[in-house]
């Protein structure tokens, strides 16, 4: 399948994708003809190009076919977006990032000051115990991968889920006292988790409350 988009191209993709955001469906062959003031000739061989090198798909015979496929969806996604893993519930062992834990991927803004070569995760925040830190159950945390905090960072960790085998990552603030690592909650209804060992994952760069 062909990469390359020429300039036309890219434009005539954004297009689809604008007309359908404002219609709710497809613009037609002769659609794309009168936004890009071309002959409805023009305008085909731009899309059997599309076509043919995967940034499209069209049912036979259906003049409203278009569909842009996920090639497209990365190509125009906007430079400050990245698509970032949203991770599930963790082996035993295992590193978080793996892709056996991925539930799915969301597209999410980063500021301009991360660095490209970064690595991002994102986890569905559950309960409450993090909620004077405007953390709510249902948010979805965006963190930064590393290994290593300073005390008083919002940090992913994993911890021993009880009665299995597996590892949960938890939410809270990361401090220390001597040799022990204290996991502490944003809400005083939950006391301090005081573990020796520990695995820092990463810390929170953002967050995201998913609409009602």
């Amino acid at each position: 399948m062909g990469k390359n988009l020429t300039k036309r191209q890219k434009e005539i993709l954004r297009h689809i994708l604008t007309f359908y955001e404002e219609n709710n469906y497809p613009p037609s062959v002769r659609d794309i003809a009168r936004l890009h003031n071309c002959s409805v000739k023009g305008a085909y061989d731009h899309i059997l190009a599309l076509e043919k090198k995967g940034f499209i798909e069209r049912a036979a015979r259906r003049s409203r076919s278009i569909v842009l496929t996920e090639s497209a969806k990365h190509v125009l996604r906007p430079a400050s977006e990245r698509r970032i893993p949203l991770i599930g519930r963790i082996a035993a062992g295992g590193p978080i990032l793996a892709d056996e834990h991925f539930e799915e991927f969301c597209d999410f803004p980063l500021d301009k000051w991360e660095k490209d070569n970064y690595r991002f995760f994102a986890l569905k925040i559950e309960g409450d115990s993090m909620r004077d830190a405007g953390i709510l159950d249902g948010d979805i945390g965006i963190f930064r991968y590393q290994q290593s905090a300073e005390p008083g960072k919002i940090i992913v960790a994993l911890v021993d889920s009880e009665g299995t085998a597996e590892k949960e990552a938890t939410v809270k603030y990361y401090f220390r006292e001597g040799r022990r690592n204290i996991l502490r909650a944003a809400n005083p209804a939950y006391p301090d988790t005081i573990v020796q060992n520990l695995q820092i994952q990463g810390i929170l760069r953002g967050l995201v409350r998913p609409q009602v």
